[in-house]
């Protein structure tokens, strides 16, 4: 018998291990194809409370810093992209910063931190918004607070820009832009460190606009210093969805249903039974008054800029157009505006008898209160132009003598940028105004009024507001302050 030198050994040894490692991989594919196999197949189910979206999160500790960033993601690259852009910026930021003061922190014994938090809600099915917040301090007296938000629409696949939501025509823009002002100036928290020209900055570039949007409210978002002093923080202003929706993109308003919540409905509703609510009597307060009207084509106008800027005022309407546009005339109280009297005809009371001022007042009370289910409380003397019968006729029929104190004189220049200037010069708190409702220019410059008196801090009132701050129960006449 031939012995087996080492060479053939060797060759022997690796076919037996060839051979017992191909009998283990046909053993472990007959198991896993066994329907018999004791491991049994696993469905993975996606368990995010958010179908398609979940998060993640990263946290650190050194004797440096320590780190916490939670960091949401879908299975979709385009929406991952821009979040983990985001995210990086911050840690990239917040590293840089790290190395700048890494001999202060460890020369103080302190750590520097960065958070970076995240907030998804659900708008719709499979469309979210995710706000997220870094906060991150390295070593300074005060840490800075940065936000970003996204809308994701996982039917699309896609994150949703401004323009996917709103309609960003040139009035649209101007609109929200404003009723982002004028929310940030009604806040008092906030608006003693706002600076004006960064405002207009931030709000100069929509594209650039930090956004998101729920049910109930749009939210924008500003970066503490980005438009106000570092007290400030970093600013949210919300507004509620009952004022911005004229300007959403239809589709996209059917697809997140929105609706004024029934709470709100009812709010409003118990104020329109209450009347109107008491002033605070240290506020700052004019009433805006129109004559005149209701005029076709220019009431309705100044009514949706009066919407816009949720400014009451006072109309002064005419029997004779009142008789011709009822419908005008209803909408002007349906949107909470006070009406009174501007008698049948605009004739002068001072040339008439008592007996003809009392009938000028009551047929035109009684034409109003059919056209709007309202009856007068007030009475407005054509041209301004009153004597003892008209005070008497005023008083037989229970309606004040409401002259003014800041005269527009829109009905004489008939020009927008002097109908500003005129009162712009000469408002002050308690002012009564007199506008007319039956000039174009008026509805023109009527945007850049409001905006220039919020500005100024105003609140636009009624005229009775003001007589009930001023406690006023006689018929006057009275012409604001």
């Amino acid at each position: 018998m031939r012995r087996i030198k080492l060479p053939g050994w060797i060759a022997i040894v690796l076919l037996l291990v060839g051979i017992i490692f191909g009998v283990n991989k046909v053993v472990a594919k007959v198991l896993e194809e066994s329907p018999e196999s004791d491991e049994p197949k696993v469905k993975v189910v996606d368990s995010s409370v958010y179908p398609g979206l979940n998060i993640k999160t990263e946290t650190k500790e050194t004797d440096l810093y320590t780190l916490s960033v939670s960091q949401p993601y879908s299975g979709i690259k385009q929406i991952n992209k821009p979040i983990d852009k985001w995210i990086n910026k911050q840690k990239r930021e917040f590293t840089s910063g790290l190395n700048k003061s890494k001999e202060m922190l460890e020369k103080n014994d302190f750590r520097a931190h960065l958070n970076i938090q995240a907030e998804t809600k659900k708008i719709a099915d499979k469309i979210y918004t995710l706000e997220l917040q870094a906060y991150q301090i390295n070593g300074g007296a005060n840490g800075i607070t940065k936000m970003k938000s996204f809308v994701i629409d996982l039917n699309q696949n896609k994150l949703l820009k401004l323009e996917d939501v709103f309609q960003l025509n040139e009035e649209s823009v101007k609109d929200i832009q404003q009723l982002i002002i004028k929310e940030l100036h009604s806040n008092q928290k906030i608006s003693s460190y706002i600076f004006d020209d960064m405002v207009k900055k931030a709000l100069d570039n929509p594209e650039e606009l930090k956004w998101s949007i729920n049910s109930k409210n749009v939210t924008f978002y500003f970066d503490e210093y980005e438009i106000a002093a570092g007290a400030a923080g970093a600013i949210k202003v919300e507004i509620p969805i009952k004022k911005i929706k004229p300007y959403l993109d239809e589709k996209f308003a059917k697809k997140i249903d929105v609706k004024v919540p029934e709470e709100e409905k009812i709010k409003e509703e118990e104020q329109h039974s209450k009347g109107p609510e008491k002033l605070d009597p240290d506020g700052k307060y004019i009433a805006l008054t129109f004559d005149d009207g209701p005029h076709p084509k220019v009431t309705p106008r100044i009514l949706e800029t009066l919407r816009r800027y949720d400014a009451k005022a006072t109309f002064f309407m005419l029997g004779s157009q009142v008789e011709y546009y009822p419908s005008i005339a209803n909408r002007v109280g349906e949107a909470g505006h006070e009406i009174g009297n501007h008698t049948m005809n605009h004739q002068d009371l001072t040339a008439l008898g008592i007996n003809k001022i009392k009938e000028e007042i009551q047929e035109s009370s009684s034409i109003i209160e059919k056209a709007t289910g309202r009856t007068p409380t007030l009475l407005r003397p054509p041209y301004g132009a009153s004597n003892e019968n008209a005070e008497q006729a005023a008083n037989h029929s229970g309606t004040p003598i409401i002259m003014w104190s800041v005269d527009s004189l829109d009905w004489k220049s008939r020009n927008a940028a002097a109908v500003k200037e005129e009162v712009m010069l000469n408002v002050s708190p308690g002012s009564i105004v007199l506008l007319h409702d039956i000039h174009p220019s008026t509805a023109d410059v009527l945007r850049q009024v409001l905006t220039a008196l919020e500005k100024q801090g105003y609140q636009m009132v009624t005229v009775s507001q003001l007589l009930e701050l001023w406690d006023e129960k006689d018929i006057g006449p009275h012409y604001g302050e």
